[in-house]
C-alpha cells in the first residue's frame, strides 16, 4: 500500500517542482555576486563529481560528455535570453524551455534514485553506494553543472560589457 501511495505522490511532487521552477525562471534582476556564486558552486560540484568518478572511466567520460552538452546548451540559452539594461538595474529573462529541461532532468534523476533506494530498502536488498559511478548520474551532473556555470559566466561577461543607464532626474524628488 505504501508503494502505491508513493507512486501517486511522485507526479504531484514533479508538478509542484515544475510550477515552482517556472516561477523562478522568470524575469530576474541581474546581480554580479549571484552570478559569481553560481559559477563557483557549479565548478566545485563538477570538480567534486570528477574526483568521485576517478577510476570509473565510463562515468568520467559521461561526466565530460554531459559537461560539453551542458556548456553548449548554456551558450544557446544565453542567445535566447532577453537582456535588459534599464535605469533601475540590469534584468534578464532566460529561455524557460532549456532551463526547465536541464533542471527537470536533474530532479528526475534524483527522484529515480530515491525510488530505487526505497524499493531496495523495502525488499531488503543493499543499494549500490557509489551513485556517481553510474554513467547516467554523472552525465546529468555534468549537464547541470556545465549548463549553469557557462550561463553564469556569460551573464558576468554581459554585465561587465554594459554601462548603467542613467536615471531620469525628477525635480520633485527631494531627498
Amino acid at each position: 500500500m505504501t508503494t502505491l501511495v508513493l507512486l501517486l505522490l511522485v507526479p504531484l511532487a514533479v508538478w509542484r517542482i515544475y510550477s515552482r521552477l517556472k516561477i523562478v525562471m522568470g524575469r530576474t534582476k541581474s546581480e554580479l555576486w549571484r552570478h559569481y556564486a553560481t559559477l563557483a558552486v557549479m565548478v566545485v560540484v563538477l570538480l567534486a563529481v570528477a574526483f568521485q568518478t576517478i577510476g570509473h572511466w565510463t562515468a568520467l567520460v559521461a561526466l565530460l560528455a554531459g559537461a560539453v552538452v551542458g556548456g553548449l546548451l548554456g551558450q544557446r540559452n544565453m542567445k535566447l535570453t532577453r537582456l535588459e539594461n534599464r535605469p533601475d538595474g540590469f534584468y534578464y529573462t532566460q529561455n524557460r524551455t532549456l532551463g526547465l529541461i536541464v533542471a527537470l532532468l536533474f530532479i528526475s534523476r534524483l527522484i529515480y534514485r530515491l525510488l530505487e533506494a526505497y524499493l531496495h530498502m523495502h525488499n531488503g536488498m543493499p543499494l549500490d553506494p557509489d551513485f556517481f559511478a553510474n554513467p547516467i548520474s554523472s552525465w546529468v551532473f555534468g549537464l547541470l553543472g556545465s549548463y549553469y556555470a557557462v550561463y553564469a559566466w556569460l551573464l558576468i561577461q554581459w554585465r561587465k560589457a554594459q554601462k548603467p543607464v542613467p536615471r531620469a532626474v525628477d525635480i520633485f524628488d527631494i531627498k
